[in-house]
This record gives structure tokens, C-alpha cells and sequence, in this order.
């Protein structure tokens, strides 16, 4: 498979006894699972499977699958612990200046001089606002994803300007 894909769960366990997986998700928009017919299953272990989807069942925070030709515990053992990966021709589209955080990971984080920080390594998410974890030379800089310091995000030139006020880069 060589397409690019975008990871948008992950399979937990089985359920019961007829082949359903309870999967955590890993996207914003569980009712996306409501029109996919098929996925990618990434396990690790093995090649990818491509599944197609017999159902789709909500139960917050979690969605619950059952695929086609997977009928029992013993079939849907060996993807647990597997990723769910749809095409990225796939991905769901965003409002104007919302980005995906896969988009943002290794992106430039520069002062709205033109220096360069460093690139944006990880995203933590703390329930207020988003916090861009930033490899620089000096260590790693904590950087809150909000409109006070992040003046642009280019996605074709792989780069965020940041205004930070004084002393946040000093921390």
C-alpha cells in the first residue's frame, strides 16, 4: 500500500464474541467512522489489512466496529493494538485556520524576525488551549497554540511565525 495514509483510531480489544473491536479514537470527528466502508489496519505485527466495515456502533469516548468476513473473538484478536488508517485523500476538511496536528509536527517556529527556534516536535493538548513542544538548540520550548503568539501558520512553506511576549522563551 502505497498511498498516504492518516491514522484515525486505534483498536483497544474485542467485545464479545462476534468480532466487534472497541477502538479509541485518534480524530476530532467520530462521525466520520458513520461513512467509511472500508479502512486500513496497521498492526504492526503484520502487513496491513484492508477491512471493510459491517457496522459502526457510538458509545463515547469510544466507537465500536464489526467488519465484514470477521465474525468471531478469535478473528479480531490479532488486530488488536492495530492503528485505523483511511487514505488522506479522505481526510475530513476544515474550516479556514484549523489544522490537522499531524500537518504541524516538524514545522519551523519562527520569531516574526525570520530567526528560527526550532521545529515543532509534539502537541499537548491541556484541555484550554494546545501547547506546541518546540526542539530548539538551547531545549525544548513550550509555546501555547493561541492567537496572542502564533501570528501565521504557512502550510506550503512549513512554517510558524510566533510573537512571544518577554520571558516566554526563557523559561
Amino acid at each position: 500500500m502505497n498511498e498516504d495514509l492518516i491514522t484515525i483510531g486505534k483498536i483497544l480489544k474485542p467485545i464479545g464474541l462476534q468480532g466487534e473491536v472497541k477502538v479509541s479514537l485518534l480524530t476530532d470527528f467520530s462521525e466520520r467512522f458513520d461513512n467509511l466502508k472500508a479502512v486500513i489496519v496497521q498492526s504492526g505485527r503484520e502487513l496491513p489489512y484492508r477491512l471493510q466495515i459491517l457496522r459502526v456502533r457510538h458509545g463515547a469516548p469510544f466507537i465500536y466496529l464489526t467488519f465484514v468476513g470477521l465474525v468471531d473473538i478469535d478473528s479480531v484478536e490479532r488486530l488488536r493494538g492495530g492503528l485505523i488508517q483511511v487514505p488522506a485523500s479522505e481526510r475530513i476538511v476544515l474550516p479556514q485556520g484549523s489544522y490537522f496536528q499531524s500537518d504541524l509536527i516538524g514545522m519551523d517556529v519562527c520569531l516574526k524576525d525570520g530567526t528560527c527556534l526550532g521545529k515543532i516536535a509534539e502537541i499537548l493538548e491541556t484541555g484550554g488551549n494546545d501547547i506546541f513542544v518546540v526542539t530548539a538548540e538551547k531545549g525544548e520550548l513550550l509555546i501555547p497554540a493561541i492567537r496572542k503568539f502564533v501570528k501565521e501558520i504557512d502550510l506550503a512553506r512549513k512554517k510558524v511565525e510566533i510573537d512571544p511576549v518577554e520571558g516566554l522563551l526563557d523559561l
